[in-house]
């Protein structure tokens, strides 16, 4: 998890175990030279710093101060294990030490270690409670533990001292979002194809830019219960986005009760109100509190991606458009939003694998290859990377050079249907359509659109089997025909 505020304050930290030098003329000699190691930090160069703090620390066993500066450059200097052995030792050694403990929390986080993070983060904060800074890193940890509700709440706390933090937005939006989805799982379980799953299956679809699927859930949420507070708002909003005003108003019209004030303790009414926060703590059980606890979720979540986006430039305002895009399936622009991002941080490889991914979503996975191949040399075991690196080879219809990478990631990951997919295309390119078959056959228990089957009606036909070719072609052309249909745009019909 990358740590956005961790270089100012480790920065902070230098400057407060800088204090600790004792009187004397070798150490004044010292001093001097942990002065120069801490400019040396401050530029950028910690590599060079960390030789100077070495020696330091070996003169001066006692001395805290250089053993925490060291273990701060070798956080500097992207070596997390070190990092982390030596500020572990400082903390065992002193328990009151906040900074050591920070860097143990920041360096776990780094090696990808977000629950071995949480527990040195939290003795952090025993030391310095109100350090925002300590709270997002936690918030971080939490996140990638997928503990949504407690990430936020870190966040929460960070924001109300650091409101112009992209960070700690980026991090609510993406919490409250999860929540979302929970909630949606939940109602799905608990009432399925209820008045209330189809209204949040609707709002959902308007986030999603899906108006006219939207239209649909929305009729069908009517028709369960037509005193569902919000539904005519809901519909209104999809007219509005669909260009019919005039028939917006009528809707419009009909929902004009809905917001007349609540005086209940419901859910519905303290989110007519606007009291979302105080919903998101609540407990809800019944598929209606569901609902509207689902609904305070993503007024939630929308509120921090506004923020995001009214402050300044950022990685993290660029990452929610991005992530937003491949939402709406506009991977093309999302691609454009990643490119964005990594003008912030060039060598950050989660922000390198989504743009690839995204290019690869678009059709464009030659364009994708230089940064498949560089993460593929970190990664060599990747069935996933193999496989868009063949898959971007079998684009260009380049079957020899497909095939190396689709053969490894059949291997790594048998089960990985759109991997045997691929591998019988470029069998099938290459001439070998014998081989081509046994992929198909595997891949076709995943054959969304037909293609699938299509392509082993060639390989069948290529190697004399006509009677299989022709009965694998007519089940092609039912598929076809079950997904046009399927992707054919319902109508959006006057109210």
């Amino acid at each position: 998890m990358r740590m956005a505020v961790v270089g100012a304050l480790l920065a902070a930290a230098i400057s407060w175990v800088a204090t600790g030098a004792a009187v004397g003329q070798s150490m004044e000699d010292a001093a001097s030279k942990s002065k120069r190691a801490n400019e040396l930090v401050q530029a950028g160069k910690p590599e060079e710093a960390i030789a100077i703090y070495q020696e330091l620390a070996a003169s001066f066993p006692g001395e805290i101060s250089f053993k925490l500066n060291l273990g701060i450059a070798l956080y500097k200097a992207g070596r997390y294990r070190e990092s982390l052995k030596e500020c572990e030792a400082l903390a065992k050694r002193r328990p009151d030490l906040f900074p050591a403990w920070l860097i143990v929390g920041a360096s776990d986080l780094k090696l990808g270690d977000a629950a071995a993070a949480e527990e040195p983060l939290r003795q952090a904060l025993a030391i310095q409670p109100e350090d925002p800074n300590a709270h997002i890193m936690l918030a971080d940890a939490l996140l990638a533990l997928a503990r949504w509700p407690d990430a936020a709440e870190q966040y929460e706390i960070s924001a109300r001292a650091m409101r112009d933090n992209p960070r700690v937005w980026f991090g609510l939006w993406h919490s409250y979002d999860a929540m979302v989805e929970e909630c949606f799982a939940r109602l799905r379980q608990a009432a399925p194809e209820s008045a209330e799953e189809e209204a949040f299956s609707c709002e959902l679809e308007i986030e999603r830019g899906d108006l006219a699927g939207a239209f649909q859930h929305c009729r069908k949420a009517l028709s369960r219960r037509p005193s569902l507070r919000g539904i005519h708002a809901m519909v209104a909003k999809i007219y509005e986005g669909a260009g019919h005003a005039d028939w917006a108003k009528v809707e419009t019209a009909k929902g004009q009760g809905d917001d007349e004030t609540c005086s209940a303790p419901t859910l519905a009414c303290k989110f007519t109100t606007g009291r979302f926060a105080e919903i998101a703590g609540e407990k809800a059980d019944s598929p209606e509190d569901i609902y509207w606890q689902g609904k305070a979720f993503l007024a939630l979540s929308q509120q921090a991606y506004r923020r995001v986006q009214e402050l300044p430039p950022s990685r993290e305002s660029y990452e929610a458009t991005a992530t937003e895009d491949e939402k709406r399936g506009l991977y093309p622009e999302a691609g454009a939003a990643w490119r964005q991002a990594l003008q912030f941080e060039p060598t950050d490889r989660g922000l390198k694998h989504q743009l690839a991914l995204a290019l690869c979503h678009a059709n464009d996975c030659v364009s994708a290859l230089p940064l498949l191949k560089e993460e593929l040399r970190h990664d060599p075991r990747s069935a996933e990377l193999n496989y868009l690196c063949g898959l971007a080879f079998n684009s260009t219809r380049n079957p020899a050079e497909a095939l190396p990478y689709l053969e490894a990631a059949v291997q790594l990951d048998a089960k990985f249907l759109p991997a045997r997919a691929a591998l019988g295309e470029a069998y099938l390119e290459a001439g070998m359509p014998e081989r081509a078959i046994a992929q198909f056959e595997a891949a076709k228990a995943e054959d969304l659109d037909g293609s699938r089957h299509y392509q082993l009606s060639r390989a069948y036909l290529a190697t004399g089997m006509r009677d299989r070719a022709a009965a694998t072609l007519e089940e092609y052309k039912e598929i076809s025909r079950r997904a046009r249909e399927e992707r054919s745009q319902p109508a959006i019909t006057p109210p």
